[in-house]
């Protein structure tokens, strides 16, 4: 069974993380000028808007859980780059990393975050836990 898809229309009320997502998306794709960008946005989307957290307005962006993070899903989206919390109530960057790469997801995964003291080693953890995933944090700073 797919999982029904969420999608939500731009809040008045933007947080910090939509110039890092608008960069992402704006600048990240730059070789794929010619394709449509799917961005598979993982989380709690209600913790995400009761938070006051905005979603950047993108007919391709979709918010699903963690849960319904499979196979099926990512045959069916294709998405090219998908975001997430570093860390959340569910999980952390790490578990969807790992997930990621027993699914065999060959895009981009980036965590957002504001509270990592240090970044970089979170993306050395990743990458040498999961060496094909290209993963990055997306900072405040």
């Amino acid at each position: 069974m797919i999982p029904k898809l969420r999608t939500f229309e731009r809040d008045a009320n933007m947080s910090w993380e939509e110039p890092k997502l608008r960069e992402l998306n704006a600048t990240a794709f730059d070789s794929l000028q010619d394709q449509t960008v799917a961005i598979l946005a993982v989380g709690d989307s209600d913790a995400w808007l009761q938070r006051g957290n905005g979603v950047p307005q993108a007919s391709s962006m979709r918010f699903v859980s963690i849960e319904d993070v499979t196979d099926t899903l990512l045959a069916q989206l294709c998405p090219t780059v998908i975001i997430s919390p570093a860390l959340s109530k569910r999980f952390d960057c790490i578990d969807l990393a790992q997930l990621l790469c027993r699914l065999e997801y060959k895009g981009r995964y980036r965590a957002v975050s504001h509270e990592l003291p240090n970044p970089k080693m979170i993306e050395r953890e990743i990458r040498s836990i999961c060496p094909n995933l290209d993963f990055g944090v997306l900072t405040s700073d």
